[in-house]
């Protein structure tokens, strides 16, 4: 008999397992009849601001929309830099396009996969007014040495925390520490919604006023047909937001289980010849929105992994400045060493929080095997 496929998110286990409570808190929130920053939106908004520690979060429609309005907010657009990563999601730097500004790349640090901060400091010219790190996989960027450069030459900070719910660098919660930050809500994250959501966290009262108003076309406070801004539709719904009530509580039970999950393939993959996630430094910790090993012969472990039905992929195979949409950059591959090798070599493995050792034992299980075979050949 087959073994049973371990998937690399199970979402149905999260759904089955507060399936009437979300069920009653949808229908509460329809039956309202308040289908738009109502309530919900603002109770959430509360509870996540209090979690994170900070002053304000701003919901908005989508983690992508949250980049745009962030930048946005704190005063970004045309004729602006901003330097970030090219190993991300295609929102990253999209969101920087969409407000008339430019995105230039630095490299990676081949241990994180965030942003190199030396190759940042190379790249910061006049027209620099913004650094955008991406905490990639749930670990932060080095936010420390990230923070020190943007007070050295006046820069704004803007964290894409897409992936990141609940991590923290030097004690404090990623989306705490810059001019603002970025979460996605996309079914699959850590803190995921039953559609699209996202949300803008800040300290900075100008810029969370100036984000409540972009998200809602721009309309000043309590004036209905008053604009100070060129803003967009880009609320979240009251049902998304009751939803996510549902599930917030359970975010930290669900992070320490993630943080779990990775001991046990550390464990299970010692002595196997594949990079590890790095440990981080004392007062910092990862979100594990994934497990992402270094592999030599990446493409081949992962046939050998999905014939075995066991679920993984690649974050993220194409770096954006190989992307066909920037292909008049004219960028070269070259620049990015540390970027395009890890583009080759990178895999995700099954990570989510109702994963069993057994479960993750049988995946370090075939990946110890793909390997002795090589070795016995």
């Amino acid at each position: 008999m087959p073994d049973e496929p371990i998937p690399l998110f199970n979402l149905q286990a999260q759904y089955q397992s507060l399936k009437p409570r979300i069920h009653q808190a949808a229908l509460e929130a329809l039956d309202s009849n308040q289908w738009l920053l109502g309530p919900q939106t603002q109770q959430f908004e509360a509870e996540f601001a209090e979690l994170i520690g900070v002053k304000h979060c701003i919901s908005c429609s989508s983690g992508a929309s949250a980049l745009q309005i962030a930048l946005l907010a704190a005063g970004i657009g045309p004729g602006d830099e901003v330097i970030t990563t090219p190993f991300t999601f295609m929102a990253t730097t999209s969101s920087i396009s969409l407000t008339g500004a430019r995105f230039v790349f630095a490299d990676i640090d081949p241990r994180t996969y965030n942003l190199d901060v030396q190759d940042i400091e190379r790249k910061i010219i006049k027209n620099t007014k913004a650094i955008l790190p991406v905490h990639l996989y749930g670990y932060p960027a080095n936010m420390e040495a990230i923070m020190h450069l943007a007070n050295e030459h006046g820069l704004k900070v803007i964290e894409d925390c897409a992936q990141a719910h609940l991590a923290q660098a030097d004690g404090v919660c990623v989306g705490g520490i810059g001019t603002a930050g970025a979460f996605s809500f996309y079914p699959s994250k850590n803190l995921g919604a039953c559609g699209d959501a996202g949300c803008v966290t800040t300290n900075d009262d100008d810029v969370a006023a100036k984000a409540r108003s972009l998200r809602h076309c721009g309309r000043a406070p309590d004036k209905a047909y008053e604009y100070l801004w060129e803003g967009s539709t880009l609320r979240m719904d009251e049902v998304q937001a009751a939803i996510l009530r549902v599930k917030l509580p359970l975010l930290e039970e669900w992070t320490d289980a993630r943080r779990k999950a990775a001991a046990w393939y550390e464990e299970g993959l010692a002595g196997v010849p594949v990079t590890l996630p790095p440990t981080p430094p004392a007062g910092w910790s990862q979100s594990f929105y994934v497990y992402t090993i270094r592999a030599e012969r990446r493409d081949e472990l992962m046939d050998f992994l999905r014939k075995r039905s066991i679920g993984c992929a690649v974050y993220y195979p194409i770096p954006l400045y190989m992307q066909p949409a920037y292909a008049h950059l004219h960028l070269d591959p070259q620049d990015f060493p540390h970027t395009q090798k890890a583009c080759q070599e990178v895999l995700s493995l099954p990570m989510f929080p109702e994963i069993t050792p057994q479960q993750v034992q049988r995946v370090c299980d075939a990946i110890r095997e793909f390997y002795e075979a090589d070795a016995t050949v």
